[in-house]
């Protein structure tokens, strides 16, 4: 600018863009209470405005947030509409996860719609890339609950991964039920 003329700005502006909270809410196939307590929890951002209206990322650079459809583009988008029974995949799955996977479990998944069908009969066949996705979602709830399982929300109505509203409330009651198991043990 010393010579009086404007240099071309050569670095790309990085504004976040920010939806109200009922079309993010659509966005990534929560409730708009979901998201709500999501926020509340601190899981994501949000930005509060003078009216009172709350605004969340557009960009959905949250892992937290991540909706099953996305999840299965980015990682199990190679097994969509590849057929797979729920023992094939309980034999399959539990070796990938080193985690027991009932076939009961996959066939409870898809009486629930969170695993698409595409043949009835003898043997169920379901899509891979969905039984990938409800596999992979399992076998982390395992590990952080230390495969105690009993009463663990594992998908939230939509099929997307449960988020807990209070996570530290949650991890107070575990230490709390372990220690009392342990006084009964012992």
């Amino acid at each position: 600018m010393a010579n009086g003329k404007s240099s071309p700005v050569s670095a790309e502006l990085n504004i976040p863009t920010y939806l109200p909270l009922p079309k993010a809410a659509q966005k990534y196939g929560l409730s708009e209470k979901a998201l709500t307590q999501l926020v509340q929890a601190g899981k994501i951002e949000a930005v509060r405005l003078p009216s009172g209206e709350v605004l969340v990322p557009a960009d959905n650079g949250s892992k937290a947030l991540q909706t099953k459809e996305e999840i299965i583009a980015t990682k199990f988008a190679h097994l969509c509409e590849q057929p797979i029974s729920a023992s094939e995949a309980s034999r399959k799955y539990s070796d990938i996860h080193d985690v027991p996977i009932s076939h009961v479990l996959f066939s409870r998944w898809a009486r629930a719609g969170y695993i698409t069908v595409m043949k009835r009969g003898y043997r169920l066949q379901m899509d891979e890339a969905e039984v990938a996705y409800c596999a992979e979602i399992f076998a982390q709830k395992y590990q952080e609950y230390d495969g105690r399982m009993s009463g663990v929300r594992i998908f939230d109505e939509n099929g997307n991964p449960y988020q807990l509203k209070y996570p530290e409330v949650a991890e107070q009651l575990r230490i709390e039920r372990r220690l009392a198991r342990q006084m009964v043990d012992t």
